[in-house]
């Protein structure tokens, strides 16, 4: 198995970076400097800047499959599926979706089966929502390293969603105590009713 570190994927991705035509596309926060305005939560200016998303996981794609951390396959419904190399680390499926019918704008990430989306950027493709290009650049790699770093954890069940990593945790649902719960399946320790994924790092940590 390929030996990478997290900073060599790093670099790797802004290689790849820089041969997407995205890569010049760029606006600054729109506003920095006051709370966003009501009608700004409802209007999408320009949906084709979002494309810098769909670039950028290219650009991870290719740098996870360059540095042989993954391979390609085809997922259900035509999605890409990034199959790792490290033992114990989750497979992962990547869909693309559209902004005002502009495609490769939002992608989400899934693991699981049934896959479940533990990572979508951007969250909102709203004015209001608009942080800036260089912020959402920074989202995505972050979504990636939080998924793939190791210390990912999926609970599911009919009922609650849990997600972790190592940085933290979001949750939805009658979960109970999460940090409890999220604290044992690292221990290798399940529940019955509920579906427990844990990830290992992609890379080297």
């Amino acid at each position: 198995m390929t030996v990478a570190t997290l900073p060599d994927v790093l670099r790797a991705v802004e290689s790849a970076w820089v041969a997407q035509p995205e890569r010049d596309v760029s606006w600054p926060a729109p506003h920095p400097d006051r709370a966003p305005l009501d009608e700004e939560y409802s209007r999408v200016t320009d949906p084709e800047r979002y494309l810098v998303v769909g670039a950028r996981v290219q650009a991870w794609v290719e740098a996870l499959t360059s540095l042989g951390l993954a391979r390609r396959s085809e997922g259900p419904q035509g999605v890409l599926r990034l199959v790792p190399a490290a033992d114990g680390a989750l497979v992962l499926d990547v869909a693309v979706r559209s902004i005002n019918g502009v495609s490769g704008t939002v992608v989400d990430l899934l693991v699981g089966d049934p896959a479940v989306v533990v990572g979508t950027q951007p969250d909102c493709g709203c004015d209001a929502c608009d942080d800036g290009s260089e912020s959402l650049r920074e989202a995505v790699d972050e979504m990636f390293v939080g998924t793939l770093g190791g210390g990912f954890v999926l609970i599911n069940s009919k009922r609650s969603t849990i997600i972790a990593t190592a940085d933290g945790w979001s949750a939805s649902g009658n979960t109970g105590d999460t940090e409890a719960a999220v604290a044992a399946a690292r221990r290798g320790e399940r529940r019955r009713g509920r579906r427990t994924l844990v990830g290992a790092a992609w890379w080297v940590r």
